[in-house]
C-alpha cells in the first residue's frame, strides 16, 4: 500500500454490537476501533432501556447541530459536527455503521465522514429497500455493492424439524 494510505483509518459498528466490536487489524490501515469505554460495556446481553449500551445501539445521525433526544425513544441523534469532532479526535476518516434502514441501501452523511450501510433488503418483507455491502479496494476506494431481496417464489421455507421424541 502507498503512504497517503497508511493512516486511514475507519471506525465500524453494526448490528453485532451486542456482541462483538473488533480491534484487530483487518486490511492494510484499516482497522475497527473500540475504545475502552467501549470494551467496558457487558454487550453480552439483552439490549438495555437506557445507558451506554443503548446508546451505542440506538443513536443515530441526522441532519442537526449537536444532540438530541432520538424520536426512536432510546438513544440520541447527533450532528455533523459531533461527527467532524469525534473523527478528528480519534484520527479517523470514515465511520462506518448499520442498525438504521437505508432505502437505497446506504447512505453516506456529513461529507463523506459517516455511512450507514443497510443489509437487510425488504425489511421485514415490507419495506421495500434494497440493501448493500461496502467493499474496498487494496487502495481503501469505497464501492458499494446492491442487491434486491429474492423474488418470493425463489425463497424457500426452513423445513420443520421434527419433534424429538423424548416430547411425544
Amino acid at each position: 500500500s502507498n503512504e497517503a494510505t497508511q493512516n486511514i483509518q475507519f471506525i465500524f459498528f453494526n448490528d453485532t454490537a451486542t456482541t462483538e466490536i473488533y480491534t484487530e487489524q483487518i486490511v492494510g490501515s484499516v482497522r475497527c476501533v473500540q475504545e475502552t469505554d467501549i470494551r467496558a460495556i457487558d454487550r453480552k446481553q439483552e439490549v438495555p432501556h437506557d445507558g451506554a449500551m443503548c446508546d451505542l445501539m440506538w443513536s443515530d445521525p441526522e441532519e442537526i447541530d449537536g444532540w438530541a433526544l432520538s424520536p426512536r425513544g432510546a438513544g440520541y441523534i447527533f450532528g455533523g459536527d459531533v461527527v467532524q469532532t469525534f473523527n478528528r479526535q480519534n484520527n479517523i476518516e470514515l465511520i462506518c455503521r448499520a442498525h438504521q434502514l437505508a432505502m437505497e441501501g446506504y447512505k453516506v452523511m456529513f461529507d463523506e465522514q459517516l455511512v450507514t450501510v443497510w443489509s437487510a433488503p425488504n425489511y421485514c418483507y415490507r419495506c421495500g429497500n434494497v440493501a448493500a455491502i461496502l467493499e474496498l479496494d487494496e487502495n481503501l476506494s469505497k464501492s458499494y455493492r446492491i442487491f434486491e431481496a429474492a423474488p418470493q417464489e425463489n425463497r424457500g421455507v426452513p423445513a420443520k424439524k421434527s419433534i424429538p421424541e423424548y416430547f411425544l
